[in-house]
């Protein structure tokens, strides 16, 4: 694999570092061979250490001649993988730079930040380096197109792109609650607890809480069995948002240690203020339409 690292250092944010990427590697192979890109772009090594002082790091040069990768060897596989795109888009975003330790060093908690204060920089880059790795990881184009392959939204969806792309079916969840043509929210429990909500800014206001017990009538708090189970719901049981129909899809998934995965569809076909979400691929790969995206 070649990169042009000169073609890069003009591209300023994680979504226009990774359409070069694929307009230079445009057979980049799925799964993304993540430790050879990282060859490719001047990691010189990925040291696997064991260690709770951080989940993944990164050393290199503000000039960034060169680098090495620090990983967790403690942390699963999919989740290695997940960190060392993380620390390549440390390296690769070149108004990243470290504090005073002149190297990066990120927790568990950096590897989960989506939104950051805009005079927050730490949080800033930590987020910049999320998005880089789930879009490297998981082309945004490439993704939307096997969705709407797929069809309608589901759970087993989420499970086989999971393995299509090598990557955790919380990190496809995010990518899949954040793209699908559809309107969709996927949830995360364990032991009957919510932890996690990701939907897009669109998706309406879901009233259960994280770290609260599921609704007690919701399919997800009875659901016991293997495999998928999917029922209609009212929206009350989940949602505050009265303007959508009386009732919405729930879909149920047991995964392991005790973790369950929740889907929410709710139908807005009528809806005409659809707020899009701006796809950068989208407006990098449509030279015909130079600085607009197109519709999903």
């Amino acid at each position: 694999m070649q990169i042009d690292r000169v073609e890069l250092a003009d591209c300023t944010s994680p979504e226009r570092i990774i359409a070069e990427i694929l307009r230079q590697v445009p057979d980049l192979p799925t799964p993304v061979p993540i430790e050879e890109l990282a060859t490719a772009v001047g990691i010189t090594a990925i040291h696997r250490m064991t260690t709770d002082n951080f989940e993944g790091g990164l050393i290199t040069q503000p000039e960034r001649r060169d680098g090495v990768i620090l990983v967790n060897g403690k942390a699963n596989r999919l989740r290695q993988r997940y960190t060392i795109g993380h620390e390549l888009g440390h390296y690769l975003i070149s108004a990243h730079q470290p504090g005073n330790s002149g190297q990066f060093t990120c927790s568990k908690s950096d590897m989960n930040i989506r939104k950051a204060d805009r005079d927050n920089r730490s949080q800033r880059m930590e987020a910049e380096a999320n998005r880089f790795s789930a879009g490297i990881l998981m082309p945004v184009t490439r993704f939307k197109a096997d969705m709407r392959s797929q069809g309608d939204p589901d759970l087993r969806h989420v499970v086989d792109l999971a393995a299509k792309y090598d990557v955790s079916k919380e990190a496809t969840a995010i990518h899949y609650s954040t793209y699908h043509h559809d309107l969709c929210a996927i949830l995360l429990s364990q032991n009957g607890i919510l932890r996690r909500i990701y939907k897009p800014t669109r998706f309406p206001f879901v009233e259960a809480r994280i770290g609260t017990p599921l609704p007690h009538n919701s399919l997800s708090a009875r659901h016991q069995t293997n495999g998928v189970e999917s029922d209609d719901v009212d929206r009350g049981v989940w949602l505050a948002n009265l303007n959508y129909p009386s009732s919405i899809r729930e879909q149920a998934l047991n995964l392991a240690n005790g973790w369950k995965m929740t889907l929410l569809v709710v139908d807005d076909s009528d809806d005409e203020g659809e707020d899009e979400v701006r796809d950068t691929f989208d407006v990098w790969e449509n030279p015909r339409f130079p600085g607009k995206s197109r519709r999903r």
